[in-house]
């Protein structure tokens, strides 16, 4: 059997060792994740990979691409590989130690822009907790223009410091302040969304405080923690309507409407 080492320095050569190995290693979708590998590398689209086969690339770059594919098969996330996240159409920049968007993040974005679509018109203030790599702020931001705030909070300043400089390639910081904190302590008004990936949030219960009258919560829960989820819910949203929209292969997605002041 051939070495990795004798496969022609061709996109479509390397791409079928590519996409064999990823198989043999269990990747639910082996082609797709070779061919993205190789786009990133080479900065080529998808399209013109699989439309040019025969292209020859230098040995140089097909020992990347080798190592690149020994680290996916291995287990190592696709984005820490390229340095790229694609999230909500964003090209989003990863570091090695850049925290990853949680694999329920695009559904819980898709949850807010939904509620905050189906609110009377005006501007919204929105938060999120446990920001890591902004994706969620971000997205918000550039997908919802109704948002002309939002407060992204998260513990880590190297985080933030990733984050941000995402949102300055997007002129997004215009809207989002990063904020460096643990909850919700840190931002300085009531909003109208709070948003959290983060399942198990320890600061659940201060989410009615800062949300402005029939303003919402939107968090990922996971199954385990459902029943201690629901407690917390029930109690520190008395005044609220609650439900949940279940998601196939991830956590579920709980929205909490306060329906009038909290407290009153």
């Amino acid at each position: 059997m051939a070495s990795e080492s004798d496969v022609p320095a061709t996109w479509g050569a390397q791409l079928t060792s590519a996409e064999r190995i990823l198989a043999l290693a269990g990747l639910s979708a082996p082609r797709e994740e070779a061919a993205e590998l190789l786009s990133h590398l080479l900065s080529v689209p998808v399209s013109e990979l699989l439309a040019w086969p025969s292209s020859p690339m230098p040995q140089s770059d097909a020992w990347t691409y080798s190592s690149w594919v020994a680290r996916r098969a291995a287990g190592e996330a696709l984005a820490r590989i390229t340095g790229h996240l694609e999230f909500m159409g964003l090209d989003i920049a990863i570091g090695q130690s850049t925290p990853l968007a949680p694999p329920g993040a695009p559904w819980l974005v898709e949850a807010a822009l939904h509620w905050a679509r189906r609110r009377a018109p005006g501007e919204l203030l929105a938060a999120e907790v446990g920001t890591g790599c902004g994706a969620i702020a971000l997205a918000l931001a550039a997908l919802e223009p109704r948002f002309t705030r939002i407060y992204a909070v998260d513990s880590s300043p190297l985080a933030l410091e990733a984050a941000r400089a995402n949102g300055a390639r997007y002129l997004l910081n215009l809207v989002i302040s990063w904020l460096e904190g643990e909850g919700l302590d840190i931002v300085p008004e009531p909003v109208d969304l709070i948003v959290c990936a983060q399942p198990g949030w320890a600061g659940l219960e201060q989410a009615p405080v800062k949300l402005r009258p029939r303003g919402a919560l939107v968090c990922a829960v996971d199954a385990a923690q459902r029943p201690r989820g629901d407690e917390l819910l029930v109690r520190s949203f008395s005044m609220a309507r609650v439900w949940v929209e279940a998601q196939t292969g991830g956590p579920a997605i709980v929205i909490a409407q306060l329906w009038r002041d909290h407290g009153e």
